[in-house]
């Protein structure tokens, strides 16, 4: 899934591969979760002009509720002309060069990259957290979260289980659990790699409250120091 939306914003489909791909996102919700996941981990740059015309469209969208006919004509260019828009923000953060990039659109990017899917190992499925992750894998992110508390009720120390409910919350866009799983796995000292920090820091960057940059870049320069798991990507972000 993820490939098939990173070769339509690449400009890597043929025109009838583009086609379909977007009359499918018209219809699919996963599909559209996950192009909405894709663009929000870009950092889409909205442009003023271009929110200003889809409001514009979306009153005249509204005063013709009341003619069916017209009305459902209307919605069906309105969805094709949000879809429109939404690609054009995705594409526009695309053409954003590095030195135009703050610490929240390299998290998102972090995020894209690696929390998109989530390993599992071979031979391994009977295993709760194993069996988490491949949920997680297929969009069933309740269902994921849910293993992990199970298991952290019998184990509160899994550092995986807290690994993958935090990913789990990231994803679902619930930044104040993600930051919470993610710092207890960074409290845990006996772990030979601990990611929990620099994971912490992407979550804060991510719901970018009051203080979370600054939190975040305190977390980074920890990483640093103390060489733990993240160091390379803390190191090139806080250049």
């Amino acid at each position: 899934m993820t490939e098939r939306i990173a070769d339509y914003f690449e400009k890597k489909l043929s025109a009838a591969e583009k086609a379909q791909f977007e009359a499918d996102l018209k219809s699919d919700h996963q599909l559209a979760e996950d192009v909405a996941f894709y663009l929000a981990s870009k950092k889409a740059a909205y442009s003023v002009s271009a929110n200003e015309n889809l409001a514009k469209r979306h009153a005249e969208w509204q005063s013709l509720a009341k003619n069916n006919a017209r009305f459902v004509e209307l919605r069906t260019w309105y969805a094709i002309a949000a879809a429109v828009a939404i690609v054009a923000f995705g594409l526009s953060w695309l053409w954003l060069g590095k030195s135009q990039k703050d610490l929240q659109q390299l998290a998102n990017g972090y995020a894209m990259e690696h929390f998109t899917t989530l390993p599992v190992q071979m031979g391994s499925s009977g295993d709760s957290v194993q069996a988490a992750a491949n949920h997680y894998n297929r969009g069933q992110y309740a269902t994921a979260e849910k293993i992990c508390v199970e298991v952290l009720t019998r184990d509160p120390g899994n550092a995986e289980a807290k690994k993958i409910a935090g990913i789990v919350s990231l994803r679902r866009l619930e930044y104040d659990k993600a930051i919470d799983y993610f710092h207890r796995l960074g409290e845990q000292k006996e772990l030979y790699a601990n990611p929990g920090k620099f994971y912490e820091s992407i979550a804060l960057l991510k719901r970018g409250a009051a203080g979370d940059k600054e939190r975040a870049e305190r977390l980074l320069e920890e990483v640093i120091e103390k060489n733990l798991e993240g160091k390379k990507e803390a190191e090139k972000w806080m250049e």
